[in-house]
């Protein structure tokens, strides 16, 4: 996992649907979550520091399989207008990647569903429901790929993490709790 593909995969998801037309996959969405005041969040405007919305002692919660993991964060990366910034989490010592997390202020969707609907094309199935939030799916590199898109600030944000395991029920209920911890923080 680099996490230039990983920013290109999220760029994507913004940029194609904000010019997409007859190709457009439909899918079941989850219930956005709808506005919420800047002082309810207490964040401020524009996308934080990707490492800062999730730590890596969160993430080793999260996945609850004893490892130590660090974060790395990346040099903020644009593409068709949409600036990503991103966080690669890691085993030290032998940098083998375990996730990456890639955030997006994505001011050209009309709403978070768009950027769901966007999120299939990078998917090799149909994305699910996963919380409010979110949807995920499996990637095209067989590991589990999250979208999560919510109104704050008064615009669209997005937010992708990618885990190199697939999507299975032995790590959804961790991949649940980090989801919910990333979109409250957006």
């Amino acid at each position: 996992m680099r996490l230039s593909g990983r920013f290109c995969a999220a760029a994507l998801v913004v940029v194609a649907v904000a010019g997409c037309g007859a190709n457009s996959t439909t899918m079941a969405l989850p219930r956005s979550s709808g506005a919420v005041a800047p002082e309810e969040l207490g964040a401020p405007d524009g996308p934080e520091v990707a490492c800062s919305l999730l730590g890596a002692d969160e993430l080793q919660r999260g996945l609850s399989d004893g490892a130590v993991y660090e974060s790395v964060e990346q040099p903020p990366q644009s593409m068709g207008g949409v600036t990503g910034h991103g966080c690669e989490y890691r085993r030290p010592g032998t940098h083998e990647e375990v996730a990456a997390l890639v955030v997006l202020d994505a001011t050209v969707l009309a709403s978070p569903e768009d950027a769901f609907t966007g999120a299939a094309r990078s998917c090799s199935d149909e994305p699910k429901p996963f919380t409010d939030d979110a949807v995920y799916c499996t990637s095209a590199r067989g590991g589990t790929t999250i979208t999560i898109a919510k109104r704050s600030h008064g615009k669209v944000r997005v937010a992708q993490l990618a885990f190199v395991r697939g999507p299975s029920d032995a790590f959804l209920d961790g991949y649940s709790s980090l989801t919910k911890t990333v979109a409250g923080r957006l």
